[in-house]
């Protein structure tokens, strides 16, 4: 029996809120083009957003992962239940996110990329 992803076992248990489209094949670490983020027709749900991300593992030392918690904790506090709530994942999404823009600006990427 083949292991099924949490996104089709999801979609499956919400059958009757709306209409699975059916799993592509992916690549391994390969992001979705798009995925699930169409406008739904009118009277369905849309995907929730973490259904649209490619699932990544990380390794952190219990420092990291509690001081994440407490961030994530104090901001959710601080928005007051307004916008969507920001969990680990969510900052640690940012900061790949934050660290991939820096390097793009850096002078390290532009003369890695002069030598093609």
């Amino acid at each position: 029996m083949r292991r099924r992803r949490l996104a089709e076992l999801v979609r499956e248990e919400a059958g009757g809120l709306q209409e699975a489209p059916t799993p592509r094949e992916e690549r391994t670490g390969e992001a979705p083009h798009g995925g699930g983020l169409e406008a739904p027709s009118p009277g369905e749900r849309p995907l929730p957003p973490y259904l649209t991300y490619v699932r990544k593992e990380c390794r952190l030392r219990p420092d990291q992962l509690d001081a994440l918690t407490a961030l994530a904790r104090r901001l959710n506090r601080e928005r007051k239940g307004k916008g969507e709530r920001i969990t680990e994942n969510t900052l640690i999404r940012w900061a790949v996110d934050m660290l991939l823009e820096n390097y793009r600006n850096s002078d390290i990427f532009h003369s890695e990329n002069k030598g093609d």
